[in-house]
């Protein structure tokens, strides 16, 4: 199906009809409206590495077409019985040829419309040791159905009619907003939930989507990436995608995303997979930076807080969310190897107002109930978790001081005896390094106790004791094993060394957990009175911090309230 579909496409196609039945067991057709063939091309075209998609060695290096080997359909017609028929514009009648178990059985002049059908039925039928290995006819279908999907997802100008067991399961007309292409494959929900991202780099355009940090789901199945229009599955620009919503999402949740990069042909091989599913690029590294740049500019808009301009609002207002926001190009949130450039503007793209929420320039309505500060904007409600923000506020001062020069300290009175377990005494002691750069200069001081000399000045006044343990424990709960097994599984594949990675990403990941763990033992905590000056002061502090919808575990630090939904509740609508 797989391959029929990318024939069908690299012809011209606009309009694509697939049915299966038996999860494409029974049968497997495909008919276009391409450009056809001539008889003699569609006899050619059963020959094993025959293809007219390259005249030249050298078109090996640049690619464009989806197929490109001629082995597709006389490995299908060699396990299976399959009729091809065809009509070019220029020919009255079309052309009919059938083959079985790789034998051509009859050739006939049929009436046709302008395009192209193959039927594959009874797969593998002349190979019941291979035809035994097949799933279910429900599985099968399953995995048809996510790559008709994935391919839908990158041809929005193709019509998709889709029949299962001969009754229609999906209709996809040609879309010419993108996004209307989504909204039909995956859902009006997922799209809406959806922010859009482009960013480009010399030849290079990274585009698409990805989920707002408050939808994730628990695994990586609403990830679909794409290469100049190739549907992919490459662990680089997935690692990419994932590493930007490290800080954002809780553990163990990932985004989702449609992802787009198109560049240069002789930048990237797509012939190293006998399913075309991977690509190698020639610069790794800076296919990581691509999706990395695009989707932390796309992020730090905080455009799902603020709603697309309407005509009647006032500049600045808060509304809605739209549909899914579109992001233009924003500065940089998030870093990965000590870079923190920001995403490149497209050279084309014209400058665009700031839609980013400011929460200093919103009026601040109070407290409630100890815990949440109520934020008005012009048409809505935003209600911030003093625990969470504080604690995102501290994480990112920690954080950059860190990266900076190392976290600046302040010096105790005395030294303070902390008495540990021996596993917590063990990893500090381990990671004194470490330790020592986030604030905390310890000693030994017996064979159970530290003492401790110093603290993070962002934390004076905290509880030290407090700190350290709590820095600890962090530090223990780490899942060092499989960090270990996916570091040596990442550098046995090759790929972390082209991306550049080392040192520099492990030793802040095991900090992050540290500033993680200091800024929540330090924040305000629920049930803390504020006084307004307090309050003001940490909407500010909002503002001067790289934006995050979450603190470092995964909580939310803003949930708004659109005035339609307080609305509804009064009865007005």
């Amino acid at each position: 199906m797989k391959e029929l579909i990318e024939n069908a496409l690299d012809a011209g196609a606009t309009r694509l009809r697939v049915e299966l039945r038996e999860g494409g067991r029974a049968l497997c057709a495909v008919s276009d409206d391409g450009t056809g063939m001539t008889p003699e091309d569609a006899r050619l075209a059963l020959e094993r590495h025959a293809t007219s998609k390259l005249a030249t060695l050298e078109d090996l290096a640049r690619i464009a077409s989806f197929g490109f080997r001629g082995e597709a359909l006389p490995a299908i017609a060699a396990v299976s019985a399959l009729r091809l028929r065809t009509r070019t514009a220029a020919e009255e009648t079309g052309f009919e040829l059938c083959v079985e178990a790789g034998v051509r059985r009859s050739e006939r002049a049929v009436g046709a419309p302008v395009g192209t059908r193959v039927e594959v039925c009874d797969l593998f039928s002349n190979v019941p040791a291979r035809r035994k290995f097949l799933k279910s006819a429900a599985t099968e279908w399953g995995h048809a159905a996510d790559w008709i999907a994935r391919t839908a997802l990158a041809q929005p100008a193709v019509h998709f009619d889709v029949l299962r067991d001969d009754r229609p399961a999906w209709s996809w007309p040609a879309a010419s907003d993108p996004l209307d292409r989504v909204a039909a494959v995956l859902g009006e929900r997922e799209a809406e939930a959806l922010v859009a991202v482009d960013a480009s780099e010399g030849r290079v355009r990274t585009h698409g989507w990805v989920s707002r940090p408050d939808r994730h789901r628990s695994n990586l199945s609403g990830v679909y990436l794409f290469v100049n229009g190739r549907p992919v599955r490459d662990r680089v620009l997935q690692h990419a995608l994932v590493e930007c919503y490290r800080d954002v999402l809780p553990r163990g949740r990932f985004p989702s995303a449609v992802l787009f990069v198109d560049l240069p042909l002789e930048a990237v091989d797509v012939n190293v997979h006998p399913a075309k599913w991977e690509v190698r690029f020639a610069d790794a590294r800076a296919a990581h930076r691509w999706i990395a740049e695009a989707v932390r500019g796309g992020l730090a808009g905080r455009r799902w807080l603020a709603a697309a301009p309407r005509a009647e609002a006032a500049p600045g207002a808060i509304a809605a969310p739209p549909r899914a926001a579109r992001a233009g190009p924003v500065g940089s949130d998030w870093l990965f190897a000590g870079s923190n450039r920001p995403a490149e503007p497209a050279p084309d793209a014209a400058p665009e107002k700031d839609a980013r929420v400011r929460f200093g320039e919103l009026r601040l309505l109070g407290q409630l109930l100890a815990t949440y500060l109520l934020v008005e904007g012009k048409q809505d409600l935003l209600l911030v978790d003093q625990h969470a923000a504080h604690e995102r506020v501290l994480y990112e001062q920690l954080r950059a001081a860190w990266l900076a020069h190392g976290v600046e300290r302040q010096a105790l009175l005395a030294p303070l005896a902390v008495q540990l377990e021996p596993r917590a005494l063990a990893v500090l002691a381990e990671r004194a390094e470490h330790a020592a750069r986030l604030g905390f200069e310890i000693d030994p001081f017996g064979d159970d106790t530290l003492a401790v000399r110093t603290v993070p000045a962002l934390l004076a006044g905290r509880d030290p004791a407090g700190l350290v343990r709590g820095l600890a424990d962090a530090w223990l709960q780490a899942p060092e094993g499989r960090a270990q097994r996916g570091e040596a599984e990442r550098s046995s594949d090759g790929w972390e060394g082209q991306l550049g990675v080392g040192s520099d990403v492990r030793s802040l990941d095991a900090a992050d957990r540290g500033f993680a763990t200091l800024a929540c033992h330090a924040a305000r905590r629920k049930g803390d009175p504020l006084d307004p000056r307090e309050q003001r002061a940490l909407l500010d502090a909002l503002d001067a911090i790289p934006w995050a919808p979450t603190c470092p575990h995964g909580r939310p630090v803003v949930v708004p309230f659109t005035g339609a939904e307080i609305e509804r509740r009064f009865g007005r609508r």
